[in-house]
């Protein structure tokens, strides 16, 4: 199985899906998904960047249309599951490797 890999709040891509997961321990069960859309810079360096989701699922049931969350108590990881899927089956189809595997590292 692949590692995730944490995605920093000032390299979030407008558009694309992560995954979401709350950092302090006791609050791990709040782990979602949502579409990235945009940063809120803090106005001074006391403050935190806020991050705005949109379609943001928990456990996937949708819950929030638009939601923010600030870098202090998130991280942000790349939710390309689906993608690499469907690459490793275009790739199966193209070598004709019924097992062949993608895996970009």
């Amino acid at each position: 199985m692949r590692p995730l890999r944490l995605v920093l709040p000032a390299n979030l891509q407008p558009g694309k899906m992560y995954l979401i997961r709350e950092k302090r321990p006791e609050f791990a069960h709040l782990n979602s998904k949502g579409v990235f859309v945009k940063n809120d810079e803090p106005p001074s360096p006391h403050h935190c960047t806020m991050s705005h989701f949109t379609n943001v699922q928990v456990n996937n049931n949708p819950h929030y249309i638009d939601l923010r969350l600030q870098d202090a108590y998130w991280n942000y990881y790349e939710a390309d599951a689906v993608e690499r899927a469907y690459i490793t089956e275009a790739l199966r189809s193209i070598t004709g490797d019924p097992d062949f595997i993608f895996d970009n590292y």
